[in-house]
């Protein structure tokens, strides 16, 4: 065909092996983030850019509130069940099905078993932020643009990285 565009084997061939090349290194770097990760795993909560909180995810009841203007917003009543409520620019109502707390906050739950967390509640369009599901990687940070908040999940942690300069529960 002159003039025509043509796919010829030799293209099916270079963009199947491309493929599979991109499939391999993410495969190589979970497995690499797997294995080098150990029994710590701390979630940093920050909102409008600022960290406020560092939670354990192997034991929720072990946080850092750091000192910062949103201190006070934070709720950290039931850490010890994993239940976290941290400030949203968006969430103005409080959870319908909760009775814990009668204030408009995202609702965090860490879970210790799989030492995850997740967005149990918040307001924002399309509720974008509850549908991402739970974390435990550092590859999959949970985004919640509406609210300003952002959760990031780190498994190499030094000690001098969970010096706490505000609350230590």
């Amino acid at each position: 065909m002159k003039g025509g565009l043509t796919i010829k084997k030799i293209d099916f061939i270079f963009i199947g092996g491309l493929l599979i090349l991109g499939i391999g290194l993410l495969l190589g770097i979970k497995l690499m983030e797997d294995a080098n990760s150990s029994e710590t795993a701390y979630a940093r909560v920050f909102y409008k850019d600022e960290l406020i909180l560092m939670i354990d995810l192997h034991d929720p009841s072990q946080y850092i509130v750091y000192e910062t203007q949103y201190h006070d917003d934070i709720i950290i009543t039931f850490a010890a069940s994993g239940y976290f409520y941290v400030p949203g620019t968006t969430t103005v109502n409080t959870d319908p099905l909760d009775s814990n707390v009668n204030v408009p906050r995202v609702k965090l739950y860490v879970n210790r078993n799989q030492a995850t967390i997740e967005v149990l509640y918040q307001e924002s369009p399309r509720d974008i932020c509850e549908l991402q599901g739970s974390t435990n990687s550092s590859l999959k940070p949970l985004v919640c643009l509406p609210n300003e908040l952002v959760i990031t999940v780190i498994t190499e942690i030094s000690e001098t990285d969970f010096i706490p300069d505000g609350v230590l529960s």
